[in-house]
């Protein structure tokens, strides 16, 4: 979106510190320990900044801040480490916030593939943490490739079934350059994440076909049915398109995350439509340092040459440019700080009813 775009009624422009700054009142405001809010604080703008808006300050009130004050996530939970060793980690989050516990876990699988080369994590009885590249990036500053995934409440539905199975079930992955930004695969494993058909719900915009069934299993456009049903796997219905691949890396996902880490998965994780639940969601994390492999210089002018060589490919006819994994993000990021970070007028008049509520200021307006 160009700034032309954004500067209309649709869409308020607010500045990184700011929305940060706000974020973290707001969850100190109802109990959330001061450090973990601004953690939380710097994922959810992140999101915003990376132009992923139906995962950034949009979900404040409606994943967070209700849910602990229908008391069904702990503002105050004691994250504890429960099996190690010199490769591995797993975390208890105490029905906490997600994005605390998913960064002390990342911070620690990085701290020992420092050490010993490679080394993996995951969190179980935790809640919802954001964007999963978030967490990915984290090892680009430590030439390390990094990993990150989540499962979720269930949205999704398996190949050729009807019932609600799966969730949205993220991979990330990060790639450190020498100059070129960073490739970054951030991907939900069903068509697009639920968020998504929230963000069209509020524009009052018909989905794309493919995304979603309705409550009977039939294709809808319509993001109400579609919230009352199920989001397809990566690859639409059935298996001519490859949904059955999708399908197959939500499993992945879900066994990775839930079963591997001791916590939820499968149709044991809570439904949306039950409302706000206790932590299910489990988390899981991967880091490897480059130099185990090759000299890090060298590996990182391969990375270079190797997205240069994709962008500067043909394109078809009508299309002036092609991107890599993580492109269109960074830029988006850059601009956003530069120019505003915008907030679609739904979720500001949200953030304004709830600090209202709260009796903390609102000056958010770029």
């Amino acid at each position: 979106m160009l700034l032309a775009e954004l500067a209309t009624s649709e869409y308020v422009l607010s500045t990184q510190p700011k929305l940060e700054t706000f974020v973290a009142t707001v969850l100190k405001t109802v109990g959330v320990a001061p450090d973990d809010s601004r953690v939380v604080a710097e994922v959810l703008v992140a999101s915003d900044l990376r132009g992923i808006e139906s995962h950034g300050v949009a979900r404040l009130e409606s994943y967070y801040v209700s849910r602990i004050r229908a008391g069904k996530l702990n503002a105050n939970p004691a994250y504890r480490i429960v099996r190690e060793t010199g490769t591995s980690v797993v975390y208890d989050a105490d029905n906490g916030l997600g994005h605390p516990v998913a960064k002390m876990a990342m911070q620690k699988v990085i701290e020992k593939a420092r050490a010993q080369g490679a080394a993996f994590g995951a969190v179980r009885n935790s809640n919802h943490f954001g964007i999963a590249g978030y967490y990915a990036m984290l090892a680009l500053d430590h030439d390390m490739i990094g990993l990150a995934s989540t499962n979720s409440v269930r949205y999704g539905a398996p190949t050729y079934g009807r019932d609600i199975m799966l969730g949205t079930n993220p991979l990330a992955f990060a790639v450190p350059t020498a100059k070129e930004p960073a490739f970054v695969l951030d991907f939900a494993t069903t068509t697009v994440p639920r968020g998504k058909l929230e963000v069209y719900q509020r524009k009052e915009k018909p989905l794309e076909d493919g995304w979603a069934i309705d409550a009977q299993g039939h294709p809808t456009t319509e993001p109400a049915e579609a919230l009352k049903g199920a989001l397809l796997p990566l690859g639409g219905f059935g298996v001519e398109h490859g949904g059955h691949k999708g399908y197959g890396l939500g499993m992945l996902v879900d066994i990775l995350c839930g079963v591997l880490s001791g916590g939820a998965f499968g149709n044991i994780l809570p439904l949306p439509s039950s409302g706000p639940e206790a932590g299910a969601i489990s988390h899981w994390f991967g880091a490897f340092r480059v130099d185990g492999f090759r000299d890090v210089a060298e590996f990182k002018a391969d990375m270079d040459r190797e997205l240069r060589a994709f962008k500067q490919s043909s394109k078809v006819p009508g299309q002036t440019r092609i991107y890599v994994a993580g492109e269109i993000e960074h830029e988006k990021t850059f601009y956003h700080r530069e120019n505003g970070v915008p907030v679609h007028h739904k979720v500001w008049a949200g953030l304004q009813k709830l600090a209202g509520e709260l009796e903390i200021p609102f000056a958010l307006q770029k």
